[in-house]
């Protein structure tokens, strides 16, 4: 009996019988904090993919970026859901992990336009197996996340477009391929540009040259570019209408020409409509913008295009810098430049860019930057439509002026002159309005940008 009693009451031993009991719950506490902190590690790894997918879906360098861009109603983009789904998959399987399949992992992706507004939503579940836990009977850590890219404006992103729109000599030209055909058959000197000469008399009448080879092109209704020009910033204005259908008071349009008649000498830009809410108004002057006259061939030494003059003028036209655009008080500044790209101008002993002409100062040459940087420096954006300079056969200016000394800085002076994703260019043959229509929804997207929103 008193060896039972000693048995019974013998302590030795007791440390290991109790480590042993309190072994599995400890083991099991470890064996979730390893488990989750697995878990944690993959969802940290997917947020990041997801991050990158909701960007990449919508970026620049996505392969549907045209098509995205091209969008002008709300709703999904599907292409673009299906190209992020893409992006999502293409990344997880290039990174170290568990397969597909190891952790059931799903991911969708949701690409809408709204009132200008793209946005991207990349989300993803899936079921981490775990290794401890299941001596608890937890087989899985569920995980998820989400991550949200938004592009464009908001919809109280407000901006104000200043339109430049060259309708100087060189954008005469007859519209297309065929329509230059047609007024060079139509004309006597074989002519594929429209000469607009004239004079204006002190009552305001407007006086045609019987020769003016404008005539001819208006009364058999052949198209020009100037024509073209005018009507797409018609378009360009309607649609700027329909999105403030949604959001009133969003967006001021004011509308500039190089001129309804030529200076000599001198240059200047003409107000065609000042800075408005009043998009009916704006559209209706837009689509009146006629080609610049001249008093006669070889006015001002046919040097007839300032593009100097036209930055300095409409940068004086646009008060303070660039805004935020968070508020109306603080609007961001878009100068939306429509043009052929090829400066011509009087310089007499100034620098040239380009070719000198004459004995009076006539300089040819590309856009000079230097005048697009004193309006990026207020925080100005530039946005260029480039309408490829189109040169004639037998046109001697091109061939000894242009064509061997700077056709190729034409478009990636604008192009540089322009703002980060801002400048397109557009061919005789191509749809103007159309990319009047894209440039103006890339512009509206500048002010706020792409970005991660959570």
């Amino acid at each position: 009996m008193q060896s039972l009693k000693r048995v019974w009451f013998d302590e030795s031993g007791n440390f290991g019988l109790l480590t042993a009991i309190l072994l599995v719950p400890l083991i099991g506490a470890i064996g979730m904090i390893l488990d989750y902190s697995q878990a944690y590690s993959l969802r940290t790894q997917l947020m990041g993919i997801a991050d990158a997918a909701a960007l990449g879906a919508i970026s620049e360098g996505s392969p549907y970026y045209k098509s995205i861009q091209a969008t002008t109603t709300d709703g999904p983009i599907d292409v673009a859901e299906a190209d992020g789904v893409k992006l999502f998959t293409a990344q997880y399987r290039g990174s170290a992990g568990a397969t597909f399949a190891d952790i059931d992992l799903k991911v969708t992706m949701q690409v809408t336009r709204k009132s200008g507004l793209i946005t991207s939503v990349s989300s993803f579940n899936a079921m981490v197996p775990t290794t401890f836990m299941r001596i608890l009977g937890s087989d899985f850590v569920p995980i998820s996340g989400s991550a949200t890219a938004k592009a464009g404006g908001e919809a109280k992103t407000y901006t104000d477009f200043y339109m430049l729109l060259d309708n100087t000599p060189s954008m005469g030209i007859a519209a297309t391929t065929k329509e230059m055909s047609r007024l060079k058959s139509l004309t006597s000197n074989n002519c594929a540009f429209a000469c607009h000469i004239g004079y204006y008399t002190n009552n305001g009448s407007f006086k045609e040259d019987a020769n003016s080879t404008y005539i001819v092109a208006r009364q058999n209704g052949v198209t020009l570019r100037t024509d073209v020009v005018a009507k797409a910033a018609e378009a360009l204005i309607n649609k700027v209408k329909s999105e403030m259908a949604n959001s009133a008071n969003q967006y001021r349009v004011a509308a500039y020409s190089f001129g309804k008649y030529a200076l000599e000498p001198g240059y200047r830009i003409d107000k065609i409509s000042g800075l408005t809410l009043d998009m009916t108004s704006a559209s209706k002057a837009a689509a009146n913008v006629q080609l610049m006259t001249t008093d006669h061939d070889w006015f001002n030494d046919n040097a007839l295009t300032s593009f100097d003059t036209s930055l300095a003028a409409i940068g004086k036209e646009i008060s303070g810098n660039g805004g935020s655009g968070d508020t109306a008080g603080s609007p961001a500044k878009i100068v939306y430049f429509v043009t052929d790209g090829v400066a011509d101008s009087l310089k007499p002993g100034g620098n040239c860019g380009g070719s000198w002409e004459g004995n009076k100062g006539r300089c040819l040459e590309p856009i000079d930057t230097k005048s697009c940087k004193a309006l990026k420096d207020r925080n100005i954006k530039l946005a260029f439509l480039y309408t490829t300079y189109t040169p004639l056969d037998g046109d001697g200016t091109w061939d000894g002026l242009i064509k061997k000394v700077f056709a190729d800085r034409i478009a990636t002076a604008l192009k540089e002159c322009a703002s980060t994703g801002l400048f397109f260019e557009v061919g005789p043959d191509d749809d103007m309005q159309a990319a009047m229509v894209k440039l103006f929804v890339q512009s509206a997207a500048s002010v706020s940008g792409l970005r991660l929103t959570q």
